[in-house]
C-alpha cells in the first residue's frame, strides 16, 4: 500500500523546498521501494529539470553493459581525444593522445565526476563522437521507461535539450542496483587515486546516513544540486531522488527528513546512537600504517603480501596499498594497510614491532 505523509511531514517539507529566494531551479524529490518499485514519496516527481552530473549515471550504466556482454573489460585502454581533453572541470585534466583503462574511468565518473573522462567513454564505446554516443544513451533510456528524458551529452555538462525528471532517474537508479549489482559496490567508495593524487567522493550524505551505499550527486548552475541515492536497512532497501537543491547541504539535509520520514513509517527509523555510530566510523576511520618503505614498486607489493600472510588478524578487512612518495627529490614506493581508527593503526605497530617488523601510523 502506498504510503501517506503526514500534514505536519508536508509542511516541513514545503518549508524546506520554499526556504530560498532562487527557485529558478525546480525542486523535486522522489522516493521509491527497490523490491516493488512502489512510490513512496513523490512532488514534482514528473517536472523537467536539467540532470547535471546525473548525466553520467546513464553513462555508468552503458559501461557495466558492455562490461557484462564482453564488449569491453576493465582493462581496456580508452583513448583520450583533443576535444574529451578540452573539456571543462570538473575533471582528471587527461591529456590527448593519452590512454585510461575502463575501471579507472568507472572510478573518476563516479567519485571525481570527471566531464573530460565521460567523454571518452563516449567516443570510445561509440566509435565515433559524444553525439553519436548520445543517441545510444537515448536507445537505452528508451528501453528502462524513461519517458520524460533526452540525453544530448554524456557528462551532464551545460545542454538546453538535455532534460529529466526524478522519477526517471529513480527508474534509471533502480535498474542499475538490479542489472549490476557488483559493480553497484563501486558507488560506495569513498576515494579512488590517480596519478599519485587521491580524489574523494561528493556524496557526503552516504558517508553519514545509515545503510547508505550509493549513488550520485550533480550539479550546475540552471539545475540546482541533485542527488540519486540509495540505503538499505534490514533488507529494505529505498532510492531516493533529489532535484533543485539551493546546496549541497540544503540537498543532503533535505532528502535525508525524507528518506528517514519514509523508513519510520516502514517502522525502521534510525536512531541517535546508531546514527552517531555512523558519523564516528566514517570520521575514525582515516588513519593507516606504513609496514615498508622501498625503492621498487615491486618489493613493496612483496611486503604487503606478506604482511598479510603472516599477521592474517592485524590487516583483516583493512585495504592494502603501495603508494607513490617522494623523499629529498627521490620517488620511493610505500607499503600500506588502510581503514584503522587510531587506536587500532598505533595497536596494530605496536603488534608488528614485537617482531621486529617496520611500521609507523599515517593519518
Amino acid at each position: 500500500m502506498k504510503l501517506k505523509s503526514t500534514f505536519a511531514t508536508i509542511i516541513c517539507f514545503f518549508l524546506i523546498l520554499f526556504s530560498s529566494n532562487d527557485l529558478i531551479a525546480k525542486k523535486a524529490a522522489i522516493v521509491i521501494d527497490y523490491e516493488t518499485k512502489e512510490v513512496l514519496f513523490e512532488i514534482n516527481a514528473d517536472t523537467r529539470n536539467y540532470p547535471a552530473s546525473l548525466t553520467k549515471i546513464m553513462t555508468l550504466y552503458i559501461v557495466f553493459d558492455y562490461l557484462k556482454k564482453g564488449k569491453i573489460k576493465n582493462d581496456t585502454k580508452f583513448k583520450v581525444s583533443t576535444v574529451a581533453a578540452s573539456r571543462s572541470p570538473s575533471k582528471l585534466y587527461l591529456e590527448a593522445g593519452s590512454e585510461i583503462k575502463v575501471e579507472d574511468a568507472i572510478n573518476a565518473l563516479i567519485i571525481k565526476s570527471a566531464n573530460d573522462v565521460a567523454t571518452v567513454v563516449a567516443e570510445n564505446i561509440s566509435n565515433g563522437t559524444e553525439r553519436d554516443f548520445a543517441k545510444i544513451m537515448n536507445q537505452y533510456a528508451s528501453k528502462l521507461q524513461m519517458k520524460n528524458t533526452s540525453f544530448k551529452n554524456a557528462s551532464g555538462l551545460p545542454n538546453r535539450a538535455q532534460m529529466t525528471t526524478a522519477r526517471d532517474i529513480a527508474l534509471l537508479s533502480h535498474a542499475l542496483i538490479k542489472n549490476f549489482p557488483e559493480k553497484y559496490k563501486y558507488f560506495k567508495q569513498e576515494k579512488f587515486k590517480w596519478k599519485g593524487k587521491i580524489y574523494k567522493t561528493h556524496n557526503k550524505l552516504m558517508l553519514n546516513y545509515q545503510g547508505a551505499d550509493g549513488i550520485k550527486t550533480g550539479y550546475i548552475k540552471a539545475s540546482g544540486f541533485q542527488l540519486a541515492f540509495s540505503a538499505k536497512r534490514n533488507e529494505k532497501r529505498l532510492i531516493g531522488v533529489y532535484f533543485g537543491g539551493d546546496t549541497g547541504r540544503q540537498r543532503d539535509k533535505s532528502l535525508k527528513i525524507i528518506m528517514d520520514k519514509v523508513y519510520g513509517d516502514l517502522n525502521l527509523p534510525t536512531t541517535k546512537k546508531e546514527e552517531k555510530e555512523v558519523i564516528i566510523k566514517n570520521k575514525n576511520t582515516s588513519y593507516a600504517i606504513v609496514v615498508g618503505t622501498f625503492k621498487y614498486k615491486k618489493n613493496a607489493e612483496k611486503q604487503i603480501k606478506l604482511i598479510k600472510s603472516k599477521y592474517p588478524k592485524t590487516t583483516k578487512s583493512k585495504n592494502s596499498k603501495v603508494v607513490v612518495i617522494k623523499n629529498n627529490g627521490k620517488q620511493l614506493y610505500e607499503s600500506r594497510f588502510e581503514n584503522f581508527t587510531k587506536k587500532e593503526a598505533y595497536s596494530a605497530c605496536k603488534r608488528l614491532k614485537k617482531y621486529n617488523r617496520d611500521c609507523f601510523v599515517r593519518l
